[in-house]
């Protein structure tokens, strides 16, 4: 084949996928980061961990899963808004990275929505209300009952903003008078409400589902607008707070600037491997329901979670830390 044949065929496939520049066409031609922020063993890890084996498949390089805790997130997602857009540092985000961080910290170094290129939803994971096996309460109803009866008597634990804020919300609007135990990690919350010392918490679908498996926990609602698919019978919240739903959702960013048709590449890697029925079921085995999005779609569901989360905050009388 002729050097200019060759040379043809290289300016062709470059146009197929819409890259502009030789340094683009060639992308990606080393190891892509993603950035997760938070511990391994999190769900935002073992769902960047999951997804990063088939993305790295279709884009024929490797993924190195690079773990930035701390402060709610916003060390890695800053690293991220922070880095060159060359596609090749991506943060698998979360609602605490994109929304909650926004409102739960004095201040942040990063635009959520502005130092970041949306790629796509990855899906949610519902938390859920429970209780010790061992509890009397079968019901929301029943738990906020006997609330209601020992005024300053009753406790729930957090270990998260997600885990927060539901709990939050129902003390607020249905006006109880519960204290608020915080823990530095939701499974450190969970055992002591396995233990009994502390009467309920939400967390995450994915941390508990085992335990409520086994008959250690009792689930008595979902945080999504309809129950979940993972705990048949278990009622939305939404039906003790009218309209009220909060996820623990997670989406794919890279930092603003990024040109687009690595967006659009890395789009498509995402929803492919989101797509396999494999995948999609082993992540339902860990509390997952996955789904993808345009990034369009992302862009505007990021800007909408923020304010839903600014207003929440205000509304419970949060205060930032």
């Amino acid at each position: 084949m002729t050097t200019r044949r060759r040379s043809f065929l290289v300016a062709g496939a470059a146009a197929s996928f819409g890259l502009s520049g030789a340094a683009r066409a060639a992308w990606p031609d080393k190891p892509i980061r993603f950035v997760v922020s938070f511990a391994p063993g999190t769900a935002t890890d073992n769902l960047a961990r999951v997804l990063a084996e088939s993305i790295a498949a279709d884009l024929s390089q490797p993924i190195v899963i690079d773990n930035k805790p701390g402060a709610q997130g916003s060390i890695g997602a800053n690293q991220v808004a922070k880095a060159p857009a060359d596609g090749y540092t991506i943060l698998v985000g979360s609602a605490t990275t994109q929304a909650a961080a926004a409102s739960l910290l004095k201040t942040i170094p990063y635009d959520p929505v502005r130092d970041f290129a949306p790629i796509t939803k990855l899906g949610h994971i519902a938390q859920v209300l429970v209780v010790p096996a061992e509890s009397p309460h079968r019901d929301v109803a029943a738990l906020v009952a006997h609330a209601r009866a020992h005024p300053g008597k009753v406790n729930y634990g957090t270990g998260s903003s997600g885990n927060l804020l539901p709990s939050a919300t129902l003390v607020k609007r249905l006006g109880l008078d519960i204290a608020r135990v915080t823990y530095r990690s939701p499974p450190q919350a969970m055992a002591d409400v396995l233990g009994g010392s502390v009467q309920f918490m939400f967390i995450d679908v994915s941390a508990a589902l085992g335990q409520i498996r086994a008959g250690k926990l009792r689930a008595l609602a979902v945080s999504s607008a309809q129950p979940s698919a993972l705990l048949p019978g278990v009622p939305s919240i939404a039906a003790t707070l009218p309209g009220f739903e909060l996820l623990t959702w997670f989406a794919m960013y890279a930092p603003s600037g990024t040109d687009g048709a690595i967006v659009a590449r890395l789009n498509a890697s995402a929803r492919k491997a989101l797509a396999d029925t494999a995948i999609a079921s082993r992540l339902a085995d860990m509390g997952f329901e996955v789904y993808g999005s345009t990034p369009d779609e992302l862009r505007a569901f990021t800007a909408a979670e923020v304010a839903k989360w600014r207003t929440l905050v205000a509304e419970t009388g949060i205060e930032p830390e």
